[in-house]
């Protein structure tokens, strides 16, 4: 047997492993050389693209921290620019539109002041939790927590919808040291003044303390810490002889001698008469919290309604009576013969009772229908002759008649609509002017923010106020006091508020919904006023379901001096342009003979810009009017364009003193202390938020410009022209800072009101 040789087994063994390692080595040879290639790819896309941030950050940087530059017009041989109309885009004139690339760098710019702003904000915001933490005295643990607990919280809150969900809340900025009201005017104080400070104090504190001015009445010390004048002419001061702000004013150097002592123009005082009409005493929110205001006119029509429901409830129950009457002697019809004579009786009782139903019936639908079905003047004389009325009520001959048409009608605006504004489109040339819609319970409430809508100043020679309510109390009691208070030529009902906070209420457009409310409210607020009643009121709530000839009808019958149809659902909002054809149906309807008291005008609501869409609108759809809101907003010299049937070309500097005005009679308005000239400053950004979308005539290739058409970015003639063009709410302030000087640093500002149809293209 041959043994075989351990040394050579061995040697073949060895070979192997040898082959072996030597594959391995080379295998991890590779890896090594293939995971170093990976590092130096990965290092090189690591350099490129810091290299990239770094230079974007230093371009960037150096643009925002860039004095701000005009762009300059370009050239006629854009080739961005479009000759002809196209639809959805304004047709901007070549050589004012910005190419893309100026459009770009200018973004790029916008967007680093943001990113350096919200840097900004982050920091203070760390530094004021690093303050929290070192007076509070809590360890960082503890807030950490917390953050991580209110983060939690509000992660499982629902996400509420709408386009003002993140809107900032602006508080109201007033002067940091306080000085009494009274004393502020030179008059003397009667509770005297605190040897406490209770300017900071909660109030349910100082209430017990002795009868004191929580104010300062130290002059001297509180012009020290007060904010330097804006400038040396105060509009009041100048229109009154008087500035009843005093030492408040900012505007102080106008009417302060050189011993410290406010000047009066003691002549120019004695020749002022009323500028402002419907300023309410403070008697008559008392009266009202209180409950003691006299409303005895609207309490004798809601007697009235209360008797006439509770007879339409008798009927009803003798009429369901009836109906369970006939079915027990249909069943007792079936029982058997020993029961014929009781059968007998009850048929004789049923053939008495079933005329007894058809006439309560008939009644019924009397009850229902009394004021709707009847001739308009049986419902005036019934009004009038009515046994119930505390006091001789006007005839219909001696109620104030309005003629409507013809006339041009500014819209009641929410927010922009204010006195101010409607002193400019008067001096515009307007004829009809509305106040802002006020809500009818917190005037029963004698809210006096409410209150102030009403306001009326002298040259609104035809001036109305609008109304909303969902309760019919609160409407009529609510016209009742404006009727016994207030100076209005008439009162118009809101039946087309789109909003939800209102619509689900009930109000505004809600009343669509609730017709026999609607009829009812409407002939409460006829039997308590002696002025014309006047609706407004939408197409439709829902885009497919129109009901404004059935509306049109109803409030013709109910004796409405004007109806007012906006052409658009309440569905709809502003996506889609008005529907004026379905106006012109509307007005087809049988409204009356034209020229007597039976006739109820019709004015249409939706998308006029111009004196054309104007003349247009009465020729082909046959209204008698025409109301405008959006159009005054972006251009309230449209009414001196309609009573001159021409395209205005207004200039910026002309733009320019409007606004100047407007700040002079919002100074006016809401005053020229601190509090009075942020209002002010306020109200003509929430202004700007409209009047920025105005184009130019000069800059149009097509008259008059669309009110949905969006504008591709472009430049004015001038400077100024331009910067009233801008959509950034950074220029808005600028144009205020022009006018009312620098806006304090705590001044924060969000329009209430946008757009999604007139964007910037770019």
């Amino acid at each position: 047997m041959t043994v075989p040789d351990p040394r050579r087994h061995n040697s073949k063994r060895g070979l192997k492993d040898d082959q072996s390692v030597t594959a391995r080595a080379g295998t991890c040879l590779c890896m090594w050389h293939f995971l170093f290639f990976l590092l130096f790819v990965l290092s090189i896309c690591i350099h490129t693209t810091v290299s990239t941030m770094s230079e974007n950050q230093t371009v960037l940087t150096a643009e925002a921290t860039a004095p701000t530059a005009t762009i300059a017009a370009p050239s006629e041989t854009n080739e961005t620019a479009a000759s002809t109309y196209h639809k959805g885009i304004a047709p901007i004139k070549t050589q004012y539109l910005v190419p893309k690339a100026e459009v770009k760098e200018e973004t790029l710019a916008n967007l680093s002041e943001a990113v350096e702003a919200q840097g900004d904000e982050g920091r203070a915001g760390d530094e004021g939790r690093a303050g929290d933490d070192n007076d509070g005295g809590n360890d960082a643990n503890d807030n950490n927590k917390r953050d991580r607990k209110d983060k939690h919280v509000k992660n499982k809150r629902k996400k509420r919808g709408g386009q003002n969900q993140d809107r900032v809340v602006t508080r109201r900025i007033e002067d940091e040291f306080q000085i009494c009201f009274k004393v502020a005017r030179g008059v003397e104080c009667e509770n005297g003044e605190s040897s406490i400070s209770t300017s900071r104090m909660p109030s349910n504190l100082y209430t017990t303390l002795p009868v004191s001015c929580k104010f300062t009445h130290d002059v001297q010390l509180y012009l020290e810490h007060k904010d330097k004048d804006i400038g040396d002419r105060c509009v009041n001061f100048e229109k009154f002889g008087e500035c009843q702000y005093g030492y408040k004013c900012r505007y102080l150097g106008a009417h302060m001698d050189a011993d410290g002592k406010l000047i009066k123009d003691e002549e120019k005082m004695a020749k002022v008469g009323v500028e402002t009409m419907n300023v309410f005493p403070h008697q008559l929110t008392i009266d009202l919290r209180s409950y003691k205001f006299d409303f005895s006119r609207s309490e004798a029509y809601l007697k009235k309604m209360a008797d006439e429901q509770a007879e339409a409830a008798a009927v009803r129950e003798k009429e369901q009576q009836a109906k369970k009457d006939k079915a027990m002697i249909s069943d007792a019809s079936e029982q058997s013969p020993a029961q014929d004579v009781t059968t007998e009786n009850a048929t004789q009782e049923s053939s008495t009772a079933a005329p007894s139903a058809v006439k309560d019936e008939k009644d019924l639908s009397e009850l229902e229908n009394r004021d709707v079905k009847k001739p308009r003047a049986a419902i005036v004389q019934e009004e009038v002759t009515h046994s119930d009325t505390p006091d001789v009520r006007l005839r219909p001959c001696e109620k104030k008649k309005i003629d409507f048409r013809g006339k041009t009608y500014l819209a009641p605006l929410t927010t922009v609509g204010n006195l101010p504004f409607r002193r400019i489109c008067k001096e515009y040339g307007v004829d009809i002017t509305c106040g802002e819609m006020a809500m009818a319970a917190n005037l029963v409430q004698g809210q006096k923010a409410e209150l102030a809508l009403l306001r009326r100043h002298k040259s609104e020679d035809i001036f109305g106020v609008q109304l909303t309510g969902n309760k019919i109390d609160v409407v009529v009691r609510a016209c009742d006091m404006i009727n016994q208070q207030a100076t209005v030529d008439f009162v118009d009902l809101n039946m087309g508020c789109p909003i939800d906070l209102v619509f689900n209420a009930g109000s505004g457009s809600g009343l669509l919904q609730s017709q026999g409310k609607m009829k009812r409210m409407i002939t409460g607020m006829k039997s308590v006023l002696d002025v014309p009643v006047t609706v407004k009121f939408r197409m439709a709530i829902y885009d497919k379901k129109p009901i404004g000839t059935n509306l049109t009808n109803i409030y013709h019958g109910l004796g409405a001096a004007l109806g007012t149809l906006h052409g658009r659902s309440r569905q709809q909002r502003y996506t889609k342009l008005a529907d004026w054809d379905y106006i012109s149906e509307c007005a087809a309807q049988d409204r009356g003979v034209p020229g007597t008291d039976s006739y109820m005008p019709l004015f249409g609501n939706g998308d006029i810009l111009g004196p054309s869409d104007y003349y247009r609108h009465l020729d082909q759809h046959k209204v008698d009017g025409c109301m405008i809101g959006r159009g005054a907003l972006m251009k309230p010299w449209i009414f001196e364009e309609i009573k001159s049937n021409r395209d205005w070309d207004i200039s910026s500097g002309e733009r320019f003193d409007m606004l100047k005005r407007f700040c002079d009679y919002g100074l006016e308005h809401w005053g020229s202390d601190t509090q009075g000239v942020n209002q002010t400053r306020r109200f003509l950004l929430e202004w700007q938020s409209f009047l920025h979308r105005y184009i130019p005539s000069g800059l149009l290739e097509v008259l008059p410009q669309k009110i949905n058409d969006r504008p591709p970015a472009f430049v004015g003639r001038n400077d100024l022209e331009t910067l009233m063009a801008s959509p950034s709410v950074t220029d808005w302030i600028k144009i205020s800072d022009m006018i009312l000087g620098p806006a304090p640093e705590a001044f924060r500002f969000d329009p209430k009101h946008k757009a999604n149809s007139t964007t910037v293209e770019g």
